[in-house]
Formats: C-alpha cells, structure tokens, sequence
C-alpha cells in the first residue's frame, strides 16, 4: 500500500513534473515571444520619440519665429501707433503753418507795396540809370539864357495855374453825387473835395519840385504824374478829375525848375571860375611885376658892376687887363640874361592871357585814369604844381605835359568841354579832374592845338610805389 502509494505519488510527482515542465516550456516560449516583441516596439517606440522630439524642436524653433514676428508685429503697431499721433500733431502744425503762411503772403502783400512806395521815395534822393551813376548825364537844351528869364517863366506857368484854379477849370466834377439829393450839400462837398485834391497836389508837387536835380529829373516828372493818379483814385467816389492842361502846366514848372537850378548852378560856377580867373591873374601880375622889378634891379646891378670894371680896366696894368677882360665878358653875359628877363617879364605883363595848360595825374591820391587840366600864367608853371601838390594831398603829382600857348584860357575851356561827361565831380566844375585815358587828353590837345605835343605818358609816382613797396616789406615782416 506504501509502494503503491508511493508509485503512485511518484506518479503523480512525476505528472504534476512533467505539467510543470510543459508548463514552463510553454511560459518560456511565450516569454521569448512576448520579448521580441517588446524590442521592435520600443525601437518603434524610441523611433516615434525621436520623431516626436524633433517634430517638438522643429516647432519650438518654428514658435520662436512666430513669437519673434508676433512681438515684430506688436512693435510695429506701437510705432503704428504712435506715427499716428505724430501724424495727428504734424497735421495740427501744418494747418497752423498754413495759417501762418497765408498770413505771412498778406503782410508780404502789404510790405510789397510799401517797398514799391519807399523805392519810389528813394529813387527821387538818388540816381538810378547807369550813366547818372557815374556822373554821366546830358546838359538839357535850356530855354532860356539866363537864370532870371527862368525865374520871370515860373512866375508866368505859376499865375496860370492860379487863374485855372480860380476859375474852377483845375479839376472837373460831375453835377450831383449819389450821396444825397441836396444839390446844396453835393455842392459843398464836392467844393470841399475839391480844395482838398488842389491842396494835396500842389505841396507835395512845390516838394517834389524841391528836390529835383540831374539824377532824378524823370523820377520827378513820373512822381507827378502818379501822385495825380492817386489823388483822383482816392476821390473817385465822387467823380472829380485834374484837368490834363493844370497837370501839363505842372510839368512846365518842374521842366523850367529844373533848367532854372541847372542854369543858376552854371552862372555861380561862371562868376566863381570868372574870380578864380581875376584872382590867378592878379597873382600873376604880381608875380610879373616882381620878376620885372628884380630884373631891373639887376640889370642895373649887371650895368653899375660893368660900368666900374670897364673904368677899372682902362686904368689897370697889363697883370690885371686879362682877370678884369674875364670879369667883363661874365657880367656882358649877365647883363644880357637880365635884360632878357626884364623883356620877357614885360612882355608876359602885356598879355595876360599867355600861360601854360597843364595836364598832371596823382595814382597815390586819385588812382589811374584821373588827369587834372588847368592853367597857370607863372614864369615857373611847376610852382602851380609843386602847389597843388602840398600837404591836402599824401602824394605830389606828376606832369604829363606843359603846354605853352598865347591864349590858355582858350585851351583849357576846349579840353573841359571836350571832356565834360568824363568830370570826376559833376556838381562842382570848379574841380577839374577828368575820368579819361592820357592818350585822348594828347589827341584832343594836339587837334586842338595844330600841332604834335610832347606828353611824358608814364606816371612815375615814385613816393606812392615806393611806399606800396615799403608797406608790402612791412606787412611781410608782421605775417613773419
């Protein structure tokens, strides 16, 4: 019972051993199965992170850029913003501009027309052709010879103007205004108006008048023309008018003004060249009269000193006839030039309009191209010019030419007149420098003359360049 028990157990041993056996067979197969498996899935596994993280990483980077172009957006929309409001203020400060500049074009407007008027003020105070500028400007044709038959011509246009005026022919008016149907009244205002305009016109004409001169001659005659313009434009509610005739008359009276100042300017610098002419005169005739005294003082001198060697030789000895015969022949000679001198101081006394032209320049002082022509009637022309040359000027002139003729006078009014537009100072003819070129003085002299004249065409200005060289030394020195 044991043994089979035991066989039995054994059996059993040996089948539940067996079962087992098969059992983990069976569990050892799955398992190696169920491994394999594991592995492919987490190799596809790791292959579906790896995708996954780079797909991860792919889109971390593409957020970066959108979070990068989504805070370039918020950028530009604050600067969108904020460009707006610049924009609101910029369009603020343009309108403002605009404003500005409307009001700035009607105030030019107005400045403008102020400048035109000033312009027009001034224009009358200066010249304003290119000629008048350099002192250029045609003597008229005067009406008249003298300054007085001017005077009596203004006085004549003057009582036409009076007699118009009082004869209500000055301005014309119209026979009623529409301001009111009081013939009366229209005729007391229109009466008003009318001294006002004639008032008006007349002191700023007689002011105008005032003021006018070579420079500005046509400027005037213009002014009078507008300023009747003007009178009737600020009257032309009422309808009143100068009459043409009383405003040609005006521009008699300006014409004559102007030729009388003209004429009345020329007449003053007649009678003081006419003086300046006396008083040269005087001072050559003095001049004369000492020259021919002093050499009659020695002629007798000469003749005395003669007279005594000519008695000492006679009574001399042969050692002393060859000194005293030395002696005689030295005052015969001086005695001759003595009488010379008396004869030609005589003769220059005679006539007094024998004297030298002169023609001299001073670069230092006047620059080139300005030559003064006068005349003396000195023994010594060059003391005319040594005079000239004193201390009112820095430099001493040089001479171009001496001319000797027996009427200067003559000559010198030739060349002035020759040269009267070429004057340095149009105003005072007195003062006798000429703006012209050396070889135009020569040729005008010499036709003038008849003859070829000796002219020294350079200037040596030997003081003036001297002293250009000694400044550019010492400027040189300084800049060392």
């Amino acid at each position: 019972m044991d043994l089979f028990g035991n066989v039995y157990l054994f059996i059993a041993l040996a089948g539940v051993f067996a079962v087992l056996t098969v059992y983990l067979f069976i569990q050892l197969k799955f398992k190696k199965s169920e491994g394999k498996t594991l592995s492919e899935e987490c190799n596809s596994l790791t292959e579906s992170i790896s995708q996954q993280k780079k797909e991860f990483e792919d889109r971390s980077v593409e957020l970066e850029k959108r979070k990068a172009e989504l805070t370039h957006l918020l950028e530009l929309e604050e600067n969108e913003s904020n460009l707006r409001k610049q924009l609101a203020e910029v369009t603020i400060e343009l309108q403002q501009t605009n404003d500005q500049i409307t009001s700035l074009k009607e105030q030019e407007s107005e400045i403008s027309d102020n400048i035109v008027s000033i312009k027009e003020d001034i224009s009358i105070y200066q010249p304003v052709h290119g000629l008048m500028n350099v002192g250029f400007f045609d003597e008229p044709e005067y009406l008249f010879e003298t300054s007085e038959r001017f005077k009596e011509e203004i006085k004549i246009i003057r009582e036409q103007q009076k007699a118009m005026i009082k004869d209500g022919e000055a301005i014309t008016i119209p026979e009623s205004i529409a301001l009111t149907s009081n013939s009366a009244y229209a005729k007391k205002v229109l009466s008003g108006q009318t001294k006002l305009m004639l008032k008006a016109f007349n002191v700023e004409c007689d002011k105008l008048m005032g003021m006018v001169k070579p420079s500005n001659y046509a400027n005037i005659l213009e002014r009078i023309d507008k300023l009747a313009s003007d009178i009737e434009k600020s009257a032309a509610s009422l309808q009143c008018g100068f009459v043409k005739e009383f405003v040609e008359l005006k521009f008699k009276e300006c014409e004559i003004q102007y030729q009388y100042k003209l004429k009345d300017e020329r007449e003053k610098e007649e009678q003081a060249a006419i003086k300046e002419q006396m008083r040269e005169e005087q001072k050559a005739i003095r001049e004369f009269e000492r020259a021919l005294e002093k050499a009659e003082k020695e002629e007798k001198m000469y003749r005395d000193a003669l007279d005594e060697a000519r008695k000492s030789l006679e009574i001399s000895g042969d050692k002393d006839r060859e000194k005293l015969s030395a002696r005689i022949a030295l005052l015969e000679k001086q005695l001759l030039e003595a009488e010379e001198n008396q004869t030609r101081a005589k003769s220059m006394a005679e006539q007094t309009r024998r004297g030298h032209v002169y023609i001299i320049s001073n670069i230092g002082s006047f620059g080139e191209d300005i030559y003064k022509i006068g005349l003396t009637r000195r023994l010594e022309p060059l003391d005319r010019v040594k005079e000239l040359g004193d201390a009112s000027v820095p430099f001493s002139f040089d001479v171009h030419a001496m001319i000797f003729t027996e009427d200067a006078p003559a000559l010198e009014t030739k060349l002035h007149q020759e040269f009267t537009h070429f004057r340095v100072n149009q105003v005072n003819h007195r003062k006798e420098f000429f703006n012209v070129t050396l070889d135009d003085i020569k040729q005008k002299a010499a036709e003038i003359v008849g003859e070829d004249l000796d002219f020294k065409m350079t200037a040596l200005a030997e003081d003036y360049y001297e002293s250009m060289k000694l400044r550019g030394d010492s400027d040189q020195n300084g800049a060392t």
